[in-house]
């Protein structure tokens, strides 16, 4: 084999190389959630000190195709459970307060075992079904049977009071598994 050949052969092989251990990279656990890292920062950073907190209910309307639920809610509960009801399905939601003052949205399943109903706890999202907890900030799973299916964040934004949510975005939504 010619020197030319080897040398094409080793590039080939560095940047295959390369190519997989980015791949590898981009797929470690841990880092930001991409939608939480986006959403609006409106309270104070905060810590839990071990504060269990439930889903508090709360009323929600549908607005030129928005979900939309109040801000002030939010941010004194720290954490709600509201209903989207469309034309062709309800969808339960959830709506906190993270440790770095950002509110998140999210749908209210924990899929594998159906359960609609989570509370917080230490900087944890816990499903009070099975048990499983997710880190509030990240969604990255910490301990639990369904580690891999946290409540599935959806984008939101804050005008004035409001929370807004795509209506789009909630309709459209699938199970995962």
């Amino acid at each position: 084999m010619s020197s030319k050949a080897k040398l094409a052969y080793s590039a080939v092989g560095v940047l295959l190389l390369a190519a997989m251990v980015a791949v590898f990279i981009r797929n470690l656990p841990g880092g930001e959630q991409p939608v939480v890292k986006n959403q609006p920062v409106v309270a104070q950073p905060t810590e839990s000190n071990g504060v269990k907190l439930t889903m508090t209910p709360i009323p929600s309307t549908v607005d030129n195709g928005e979900i939309v639920i109040a801000l002030s809610d939010v941010i004194e509960k720290k954490m709600v459970g509201f209903t989207y009801s469309g034309e062709t399905k309800s969808v339960e939601m959830l709506a906190y307060i993270n440790p770095e003052g950002k509110v998140v949205t999210a749908i209210a399943m924990c899929e594998p075992c159906n359960s609609k109903s989570f509370h917080t706890e230490s900087g944890e999202i816990v499903c009070d079904n099975c048990g499983t907890r997710w880190n509030s900030t990240t969604l990255e799973g910490v301990s639990g049977s369904c580690q891999k299916y946290p409540p599935d964040p959806i984008p939101s934004r804050v005008v004035g009071n409001e929370v807004r949510i795509s209506e789009r975005l909630v309709a459209n939504w699938k199970m995962r598994i």
